[in-house]
């Protein structure tokens, strides 16, 4: 059940049956980019892919996708035990936040703070802190920052795609309309608010590019991902231009 305040829309409890309800009225926009409450990390419940652009009717790339490894075990709240959860709009931000504590099949407890936040002074930019605490685990965590076509991967053409040391970017056709967009992202992981600077695992197949970094805990460890993404589209600039703004976009922050 949800909460409506004046500033804010709040979820205190937990029940996948009403995910995809929850999701539609969890929607939020800065008035180019439009997302919805979607989990950042992989659920295999019923959801929706997330992200729109103004001018477009159709979903466009996951930007906000991540994937979380405990050793052999992928974090999925459909799968794994929900001990506590809370998600709360902030509609002057506009911001969406959620708090989860759950338990992998084989005991395992992590809790989840994620703040993903469309900035307001420059649209075509998302920011993403996902923060990943042990509770009681010991072992590798491996966390994916990735761009993702994901479900709507049928309806998207890559024209080229780089990875590189510390950005990445992917460009992509929209089919069947002769329409295209260009995404760029950069990120940083902290442990226990150390930097880490370790080389990435690049990670670039045809409609998933992005990096992958493990880094060993004990419990009371805490892994923070820091993920910036600008979304540029062909309604706005030239096509031959795209991979250079978004570029830009992404260094000026």
């Amino acid at each position: 059940m949800l909460q409506y305040n004046t500033w804010t829309i709040e979820q205190q409890d937990w029940n996948p049956a009403e995910e995809l309800a929850i999701e539609q009225q969890l929607t939020f926009s800065n008035d180019y980019l439009c997302q919805t409450a979607h989990f950042e990390e992989h659920y295999s419940g019923d959801r929706r892919l997330c992200t729109y652009i103004k001018g477009i009717d159709t979903a466009i790339l996951n930007l906000s996708a991540i994937s979380v490894r405990l050793n052999d075990e992928r974090l999925d709240l459909h799968e794994w035990r929900v001990e506590q959860f809370y998600r709360c709009l902030h509609k002057n931000q506009p911001m969406l936040e959620r708090h989860v504590t759950a338990t992998s099949p084989k005991g395992h407890t992590i809790k989840i703070i994620a703040r993903r936040q469309l900035m307001l002074d420059k649209r075509e930019c998302m920011r993403l802190d996902y923060e990943v605490q042990s509770i009681n685990y010991a072992g590798p965590i491996t966390i994916l920052s990735i761009l993702s076509a994901g479900d709507d991967a049928q309806k998207w053409y890559p024209l080229m795609n780089y990875v590189g040391d510390d950005l990445c970017w992917t460009w992509m056709q929209l089919q069947p309309v002769n329409m295209q967009v260009c995404s760029a992202m950069n990120y940083h992981l902290t442990k226990n608010g150390t930097l880490v600077t370790q080389r990435p695992i690049k990670v670039e197949k045809q409609d998933v590019i992005g990096f992958s970094l493990t880094q060993k805990v004990v419990p009371n460890d805490t892994l923070v991902l820091h993920k910036n993404v600008i979304v540029v589209d062909s309604l706005r600039y030239a096509k031959e231009q795209l991979i250079d703004e978004a570029v830009k976009c992404l260094t000026n922050l």
